[in-house]
């Protein structure tokens, strides 16, 4: 009889210490890591993405990294598609994978799938976008806002593209965005465990506060200056890069930039917890009881 195999799902808000633990506890249990982390796709995006450098990955294969550029097209679907014949693969060789990342729409696609959408048709496409380059991103969470309250709350309200795409579906369809994240899980072959790596919300901000600091230090400036040339594109839509290339495009001093990072960080943040109350299957742990989590781990397995 073929052995149960397992996904073990690191979730949890920004700068809260999920890759160290993944990488422990994939260490733990000799296996391999898929990064979730959409942002962490790209390879022109390291420091402001907070990407692991090899020494941090202490050995531990990692995929899904720096596989992409920012000029490739690539959606949560595609995702999906991928890691679920990665995993199919993987698990041929392990009994148990490890999942990290952030954000929950792209853990959701790997461990639930993602629900069917309706055909957007073509002039309501038009139209979303045609509001956004006259009225811009403020209009967007406003309208957002009004038609569906509930994703609103959930949604990165500084990414244009999750935006839009959510007004497009409410207009197509009359029913709000969050309405079709509700459908029936898909059967996967394999069992999900959720961890979420959970700190009190003082010493979170003060994490994210230190990491955009760190991130400055480590070059994020001379960064986003290289991708300043190719700021309209959708992977660059991102706290982290938005802020600074308002400061290079003269509308903001740099510090007030790094403020905005800060801000808009801890705003993020906000919304994943909202996004992990709200799943409510995922087991709590503080960045260092790795050992209580490996133990939860092994008790769901026997």
């Amino acid at each position: 009889m073929a052995h149960q195999k397992y996904l073990v799902v690191v979730g949890g808000p920004t700068a809260s210490g999920k890759t160290a633990f993944a990488i422990q506890l994939a260490k733990h249990f000799n296996t391999e890591i898929i990064s979730c982390d959409s942002r962490q796709f790209y390879r022109e995006m390291n420091i402001g993405t907070a990407k692991p450098s090899v020494e941090e990955m202490q050995g531990v294969t990692h995929h899904f990294l720096s596989q992409l550029s920012i000029f490739d097209s690539y959606n949560v679907g595609d995702f999906e598609r991928d890691a679920i014949a990665l995993l199919k693969i993987l698990h041929q060789k392990y009994d148990i994978i490890i999942a990290v990342g952030g954000s929950g729409l792209y853990l959701k696609a790997v461990c639930e799938g993602l629900d069917t959408f309706p055909e957007v048709p073509e002039n309501i496409r038009q139209e979303v976008r045609q509001l956004y380059a006259e009225q811009g991103l403020k209009y967007l969470q406003k309208e957002l806002q009004v038609v569906d309250p509930e994703y609103y709350t959930i949604v990165d309200q500084q990414n244009p593209h999750r935006l839009i795409r959510a007004l497009e579906v409410t207009r197509a369809s009359g029913k709000p965005f969050s309405s079709f994240h509700k459908n029936r899980s898909k059967q996967r072959p394999f069992q999900s465990i959720g961890l979420q790596i959970d700190l009190p919300r003082e010493a979170l901000y003060d994490r994210i506060n230190q990491r955009v600091d760190d991130m400055m230090q480590k070059g994020l400036l001379q960064e986003a200056e290289t991708l300043l040339p190719n700021q309209h594109l959708v992977a660059l839509q991102t706290v982290g890069y938005q802020e600074l290339f308002n400061y290079f495009n003269k509308k903001i001093t740099l510090e007030e930039a790094v403020d905005k990072i800060k801000q808009n960080s801890r705003n993020y943040a906000k919304r994943q917890l909202t996004w992990w109350r709200r799943d409510g299957s995922f087991h709590k742990f503080h960045p260092e009881a790795l050992e209580a989590a490996i133990h939860h781990i092994q008790s769901i397995i026997k």
